[in-house]
């Protein structure tokens, strides 16, 4: 804790310097960089995943080159201490990278995101160096005239066991160049380039700084008489009567009596036949409008605004399966009416959007997915009492390999279930001793399962110790209950 706050404090300070100070363009180059570092070595490498006492901390200096709307390099030099997997001790890190940034920036927009990679190599002191290939994406927020916030994440993969990592960084840029951009007037106008519409051109302010020829207060771009001072897009209100042509008066049409018959809305369908008299309409709707000309007139469609189908008043139906889109909870996918729409795969009566084991039959009540099998139970009952290890160490005895082969054939009949294996000892000992005896034999097991080929995704293991007894520790009976190692089938 100490180490985030002192590293938290500088980064506050050196933000606290910037805010006073626009993202990096052409007239504006360089940048400095700085930036707080949260580092995983345990989640990309063999083992488990990261507590948050696992993450370890650093920071970075940067310099920043742009060197066009879309491409930034950039090289890192990178500070902090690491905590490896299975390493006891605590190591410091020195790093140095060269990194390609790809990037979508346009001057207008508030976040420029961008992707990177590049390559870079980490002294960790003595023998311990190794190069590393970061890559990952970014994001700089342009909250302040020259400076930016930057949020980082990546993966640094390295070919050195133990040492690809994952990357979190949080910090800012600040731009190095020339006068503050609010300043800079490239025609002297004495309206600053960044509310300057003409920028090389010279103009009054009232335009924004664009050229006014005839000094009316419309900018020549946008004045129809650049030259004569008016008020209506720049022209006099005689010069704009005499630009817009005279629109000759329609001629009077006699009217004469009709023989034909009667259709008020002309849309013709006789009013004797249309449904809707005083809306024109189309033959097929019987005279009545149809919006979307689906074939179902607007007063029959519940969907008058999307083109449907009949059977369901007008409404869409994207996947065919005969429920309305709207009704629909897998409107892309054709399902039955009794799941709303969605499928149901293995016909276990569980739609897929609620079945762990979509493509395997199961039960209703478990999830759609096969209830574990009587025997199956007892073989992993039998696994708690059966597993022996050698005394006082983690390491399997060969007895136990025929058990663990049992474990690994019911995986296999069951491949939507996973097993998490824990580890329990008796209270005879040191109790942080026992939690990690316990915690290396569960591990055993674990790898056992992974040797039969099975991804660690479906395998987790931990050690309890002495914390849950099943029986009295008072007997030597009860101990022996006590030390034992248990298989829990789950699904996810």
């Amino acid at each position: 804790m100490n180490k985030i706050l002192t590293v938290s404090t500088i980064y506050v300070l050196l933000f606290l310097t910037s805010v006073s100070l626009n993202a990096q363009t052409e007239e504006m180059p360089n940048a400095l960089g700085f930036k707080v570092l949260f580092l995983d070595y345990f989640t990309p490498n063999d083992g488990p995943s990261a507590t948050l006492d696992d993450i370890s901390n650093g920071f970075e200096f940067s310099y920043n080159r742009y060197l066009n709307n879309y491409l930034d390099v950039a090289v890192p030099l990178r500070f902090g201490i690491i905590d490896l997997p299975n390493d006891i001790d605590n190591h410091s890190l020195i790093g140095l990278d060269a990194i390609l940034k790809a990037k979508y920036y346009k001057p207008e927009n508030l976040v420029t995101p961008y992707a990177y990679t590049g390559g870079g190599f980490v002294f960790q002191g003595g023998d311990e160096n190794y190069f590393q290939v970061p890559i990952g994406i970014g994001f700089n927020f342009h909250t302040w005239k020259r400076a930016a916030l930057n949020l980082q994440a990546g993966y640094r993969f390295s070919p050195t066991e133990n040492r690809s990592n994952l990357e979190l960084g949080v910090g800012f840029l600040v731009n190095l160049g020339p006068a503050d951009p609010e300043d800079r007037d490239k025609d002297g106008d004495g309206t600053p380039d960044y509310r300057d519409n003409c920028p090389n051109e010279k103009g009054p302010k009232r335009t924004m700084g664009c050229p006014d020829r005839d000094k009316d207060g419309v900018a020549n771009k946008d004045d129809k008489c650049p030259d004569i001072p008016g008020t209506i897009e720049g022209c006099p209100e005689e010069e704009k009567e005499e630009m817009e042509p005279e629109i000759e008066p329609e001629k009077e049409t006699e009217v004469t009596p009709s023989t034909e018959v009667a259709d008020a809305d002309g849309d013709g369908v006789p009013d004797a036949n249309d449904d809707c008299p005083t809306e024109a309409g189309t033959l097929a709707t019987r005279g009545c409008p149809d919006s979307d000309g689906d074939g179902v007139a607007n007063k029959d469609d519940v969907c008058p605004d999307e083109s449907g189908v009949a059977a369901l008043n007008g409404c869409p139906d994207a996947d065919g399966d005969g429920v309305a889109n709207s009704n629909d909870n897998c409107p892309n996918t054709a399902g039955l009416t009794q799941f709303n729409g969605c499928p149901d795969s293995d016909n276990d009566g569980v739609a897929n959007p609620n079945d762990k084991c979509p493509d395997t039959p199961g039960s209703i009540n478990n999830f759609g997915c096969p209830e574990i099998g009587q025997e199956e139970k007892d073989a992993l009952a039998l696994a708690t009492r059966a597993i022996r290890f050698e005394t006082g160490k983690a390491s399997l005895k060969t007895s136990s390999f025929a058990v663990l082969d049992k474990i690994a054939s019911i995986l296999n009949r069951y491949p939507n279930y996973n097993v998490s294996i824990a580890g329990h000892t008796d209270a005879i000992g040191n109790s942080d001793n026992n939690r990690l005896l316990s915690e290396e034999r569960a591990k055993a097991c674990f790898n056992y399962l992974l040797s039969k080929g099975f991804d660690s995704s479906r395998i987790s293991f931990i050690g309890y110790g002495e914390t849950q007894p099943i029986s009295t520790n008072s007997t030597k009976e009860g101990r022996r209950l006590n030390r034992r190692v248990e298989f829990n089938l789950y699904l996810e």
